[in-house]
């Protein structure tokens, strides 16, 4: 009678055995003319030690040389090059190019925080198809942590980072990022998901990204989204988060008065 010999696998073949069966990552990087960062974000998504990931670089047909960095990675990234009508329209265009089973959009001047990121949100954490996990962005020039937990009445203040949010694939058969908005279309979604939607938000304290505080999200304001915010909230927040929302606004009002009176 033979016996059976036990079939022994190397650690890297395991890996790649693990990888197969584990919830697939598509990280989506939009760029235009990010000579001096491109290297660094591509970097910090290849070299995560997490294996069921994928890379997409929309390049809205750069001119400073970062197209050429794109294409020495070869095979190592899924690289789409043309023309685009802003961040948010290359982000809806890449999602089509997405095989993963979750999305992720990094900012092409911003990193993972570390190598381990994806592993220790992925592998550590039961993480169920309708739950939109974030976590937390390290904010570079201001050196400090954000935001933490989130509810409803601080995203009746402010967004997420979108740089912190791993959304579900399935997201966005329903949903797309509004293009009107420039700088603020993915509050406007978050919002939907988080108030209008079958969606659960969980979040895990791991510090996803270190983010450029300094770029165009970070420092500057949608007007268009301005323009149209109490009637975008009228209509999606809750009654409790709305009079927060108005009551927080005539408080601000009022501090500024007091504070202009006494210059």
């Amino acid at each position: 009678m033979g016996l059976h010999q036990k079939k022994i696998f190397s650690k890297k073949t395991l890996k790649k055995i693990m990888a197969c069966s584990a919830a697939k990552i598509s990280i989506i990087i939009p760029v235009f003319n990010a000579v001096n960062t491109i290297k660094n974000v591509v970097e910090s998504v290849l070299n995560q030690t997490y294996l069921a990931k994928e890379l997409v670089v929309i390049d809205n047909l750069s001119t400073d040389g970062t197209t050429e960095i794109l294409k020495s990675y070869g095979n190592q990234i899924k690289l789409i090059t043309e023309k685009d009508n802003g961040i948010y329209d290359a982000m809806n265009k890449a999602i089509a190019h997405c095989s993963g089973d979750w999305l992720f959009f990094l900012g092409s001047d911003d990193v993972f925080n570390n190598n381990n990121v994806l592993t220790d949100i992925f592998d550590k954490n039961d993480i169920k198809d309708n739950q939109i996990v974030y976590g937390n962005a390290f904010y570079i020039h201001r050196k400090k942590v954000r935001f933490g937990e989130m509810n409803r009445y601080k995203l009746a203040k402010h967004n997420f980072n979108h740089q912190t949010v791993f959304y579900p694939k399935q997201v966005f058969t329903i949903f797309n990022y509004d293009t009107k908005y420039k700088l603020w279309a993915d509050y406007y979604l978050n919002i939907q998901l988080y108030f209008k939607s079958n969606f659960q938000f969980r979040y895990v304290d791991v510090i996803v990204s270190k983010f450029n505080d300094r770029g165009s999200s970070g420092n500057q304001d949608d007007q268009a989204f301005l323009i149209d915010r109490n009637r975008i909230l009228n209509a999606i927040l809750p009654l409790d988060a709305l009079t927060f929302y108005y009551a927080r606004g005539l408080f601000i009002k009022f501090r500024d008065l007091l504070r202009g009176g006494r210059k």
